[in-house]
């Protein structure tokens, strides 16, 4: 899998706990013959020792991996899920934050609406978020945008 392509800091607000980012929209282009690409909510923008979600998707298998990194080590308890929607040249998707869950669920967008993927309950709080990666076979992200409450 090709290096880190794309990272953005997250922006906050330190003095008001509730102006957080609750909607994440990424849309981009994959390299020819893709093999994957993986998008990280990590807790540093320096450091990948703590990611909160990984969200990697396995073009060939058509399968998506979820995971989440403490200390530097991946969890040993990792969903993955066999999906038919993802095509070999373009992505689409839109995360939401469940801050009051500690869940985030995924989207695939397409025109107007959204399918829903996955749903993913995570380990660390989601205020822990610092910044967003992108990592693997990705040409170009096209739209990149954040939501808050």
């Amino acid at each position: 899998m090709s290096g880190l392509k794309f990272l953005v800091v997250v922006p906050t607000n330190p003095e008001a706990d509730a102006d957080r980012m609750t909607k994440f929209l990424i849309h981009g282009s994959l390299l020819q013959e893709p093999q994957q690409f993986s998008i990280n909510f990590v807790n540093s923008p320096s450091c990948t020792d703590n990611i909160t979600y990984h969200f990697k998707v396995k073009i060939p298998e058509q399968m998506i991996v979820e995971n989440y990194k403490s200390d530097g080590e991946w969890s040993a308890s990792h969903q993955e899920k066999y999906l038919n929607i993802f095509d070999e040249t373009a992505f689409s998707l839109m995360f939401q934050l469940d801050r009051a869950n500690s869940t985030i669920d995924v989207y695939q967008v397409r025109g107007n609406g959204h399918n829903f993927v996955t749903k993913y309950e995570t380990l660390f709080s989601l205020s822990e978020i610092q910044s967003i990666q992108v990592w693997g076979d990705v040409k170009k992200i096209n739209q990149f945008s954040l939501s808050y409450d």
